[in-house]
């Protein structure tokens, strides 16, 4: 009954579930003398877990020395203030080349039509160059199918 016992263990131990006093179980039994035939290539195992978990380290344990990030933080203070520096220069510059005060609506209006058409022939001159792209890529589509 006992070799049932065992082997009903040492199937909870390999599948992780076994408690510490499960486990301490297991390794008095295949320690001892009374071990079962067909349980002795487990033996060679638990002997070497018993002799490991008596060895010991005698030499101190030296931990390197943390060192506190004081430039870490002088850098994010730095940066900070650059940032901050440029905000506040951004700010207070006034582009004097664009104007959005028109006192004649016309005049408004003239000058919104020209730049949605600068806009427009730039969007233009870029889409004529992306169809060399798609010849690329159907000539490419072809040879790698």
């Amino acid at each position: 009954m006992e070799s049932h016992n065992i082997e009903k263990l040492l199937e909870d131990y390999f599948e992780g579930s076994t408690t510490l006093q499960q486990e301490a179980q297991l390794r008095d039994y295949f320690t001892g003398d009374n071990v079962a035939p067909h349980l002795q290539e487990y033996e060679s195992m638990f002997t070497a877990f018993a002799v490991a978990s008596e060895e010991t380290y005698d030499r101190p344990i030296v931990l390197p020395k943390q060192h506190k990030p004081r430039y870490r933080f002088m850098a994010s203070a730095a940066a900070a203030v650059i940032v901050g520096l440029v905000i506040w220069t951004q700010g207070t510059q006034v582009d004097n080349r664009i104007s959005t005060n028109y006192e004649n609506e016309e005049v408004a209006i003239l000058k919104t039509k020209q730049a949605l058409g600068m806009m427009s022939q730039m969007i233009n001159s870029s889409t004529t160059q992306l169809d060399v792209v798609e010849e690329f890529d159907k000539a490419s589509s072809t040879l790698f199918k």
